[in-house]
């Protein structure tokens, strides 16, 4: 088996060729999914993501949490990697709570977003380079969210979005790699060699 920077780098290399409107389409199909799920319908508190060098587009389903009356929890990453949750006004353009980081990231403005209690978080949407049909993830390689995921209470739901060619049957995975609890994958067209294949679930 390749190790996890081979794997890394291959499906990166696949995501970012995906087109813009690909980009636009999976972001709406995962909304529309997200709403009808169970554990979405229950949530009071939701962190999600701001999407980043092609990972599956978020926007759709912030407009979605927000529009619905639910609380809206985005990560800040600190230069030590280290993930602290805000919570996002439910009023007001939402572009007014966000910064960029030196990194190109889009982040919560810490001066006018309050700090989010990690306890309240009911469901957290995950990204992630590589994903397997046992729900083991690889992220960067920095351990972000391995080690946030790893703080938070045991009812918190972790759903990691993906497309279709992220999900492989197996990927290397140690004792601190923190598993998913469902992965929502989004189907794409016959691009750079790997075939289309429809939106699945994978669970456990």
């Amino acid at each position: 088996m390749p190790d996890k920077a081979t794997i890394r780098q291959q499906i990166l290399e696949k995501r970012a060729s995906l087109s813009p409107q690909e980009l636009e389409k999976a972001g709406k199909t995962a909304a529309e999914r997200l709403s009808a799920m169970e554990e979405y319908q229950g949530a009071k508190a939701i962190m999600a993501y701001m999407d980043f060098r092609s990972e599956v587009p978020t926007g759709p389903i912030i407009e979605l949490i927000r529009s619905s009356g639910k609380k809206l929890i985005l990560p800040y990453t600190s230069k030590d990697f280290l993930i602290t949750p805000y919570e996002i006004p439910d009023s007001g353009t939402f572009s007014d709570y966000l910064n960029t980081s030196a990194l190109g990231i889009t982040e919560p403005n810490d001066s006018v977003c309050r700090l989010a209690d990690p306890d309240s978080i009911d469901l957290i949407i995950i990204p992630g380079t590589v994903f397997d049909q046992y729900e083991n993830r690889l992220g960067y390689g920095k351990g972000c969210y391995d080690r946030f995921l790893a703080s938070l209470h045991n009812n918190a739901f972790k759903l990691a979005l993906a497309y279709d060619f992220q999900v492989l049957p197996c990927i290397p995975a140690g004792p601190f790699d923190v598993k998913m609890d469902k992965i929502l994958t989004i189907g794409t067209e016959k691009q750079n060699g790997y075939l289309h294949r429809s939106s699945t679930d994978i669970q456990q």
